[in-house]
């Protein structure tokens, strides 16, 4: 498993520029990352039998609101004034630039790790989310409260490690979003503050198994590659090298059956003449 690094600094820079004290601030900065950080768990399936709250308030059950389809998953705090309303509304707004549409194409759920938060604050912040991603009301996203039992089974299904303070009564956690295939199984992991909708783009495509997107999306993702350490989707030269030169020799040998059948059939003329 490689863990996210990236992310765990990118918390600790918000909590401190924000000037609040980090959780356990006597601990040194490795003994920190132990805890809070993303544990890149690929292939791991989420807890599908566990329930939670929708924003209205509904039990529902994981598996159902996935219902077998790529999906994008955030764990976050709602009432947190600093780093979750960052990353929930630069989520949203990336998604509102993607050509995929919530609930026809993916699912898009937010989780809070609060077991005390519940449909008052879900609510909020889907209606915040919806407001950032621009394209009005959709089906297929859900704003989750739940228990701790099952937010701690699916924080540890996708690898997120996470504190609470209670000294500050405040939640440390790092900052990302998950990209979950059609068997309900960690495809992809994207981490940091803000989200490129090209990214989100290839790894809905990527976990959709040719499902969604074009012949052209699925090309381009093949012309490019992850970097582990963001999640990010970066152009590969080689690969690119390698595409172009097996259509160039596919091409080359077209033209060689081509000809050679050109060939033959004015041999078998000639000889006929």
């Amino acid at each position: 498993m490689t863990r996210g690094r990236a992310i765990f600094l990118a918390a600790t820079f918000v909590l401190l520029s924000a000037g609040a004290e980090p959780v356990l601030a006597h601990e040194s900065a490795g003994a920190l990352q132990e805890r809070i950080g993303f544990d890149q768990n690929i292939g791991a399936r989420l807890p599908l039998d566990a329930y939670f709250r929708d924003e209205a308030g509904r039990d529902v059950r994981l598996g159902e609101l996935l219902a077998g389809k790529p999906a994008v998953l955030e764990l976050a705090w709602y009432s947190c004034d600093q780093l979750c309303p960052i990353t929930l509304r630069n989520l949203a707004a990336a998604l509102g630039r993607v050509p995929f549409a919530p609930g026809r194409d993916f699912s898009v759920l937010t989780v809070s790790i609060d077991p005390r938060e519940g449909p008052k604050e879900s609510a909020d912040a889907r209606r915040q989310m919806l407001a950032a991603y621009g394209r009005g009301q959709v089906d297929g996203w859900h704003a989750l409260t739940g228990d701790a039992a099952a937010i701690e089974a699916l924080a540890r299904a996708i690898g997120f490690r996470y504190a609470y303070d209670a000294d500050h009564d405040q939640y440390v956690h790092p900052a990302g979003v998950v990209v979950v295939d059609g068997a309900s199984r960690v495809a992809h992991y994207l981490f940091g503050l803000e989200f490129a909708a090209r990214d989100l783009r290839y790894a809905l495509v990527d976990a959709g198994r040719g499902v969604l997107g074009s012949p052209i999306d699925r090309l381009a993702l093949r012309c490019h590659s992850v970097d582990p350490a963001t999640g990010q989707y970066t152009f590969a030269v080689m690969t690119v090298v390698d595409v172009a030169a097996g259509a160039t020799a596919l091409g080359l040998a077209g033209f060689i059956g081509i000809w050679l059948r050109r060939e033959s059939r004015e041999r078998r003329r000639r000889g006929t003449a």
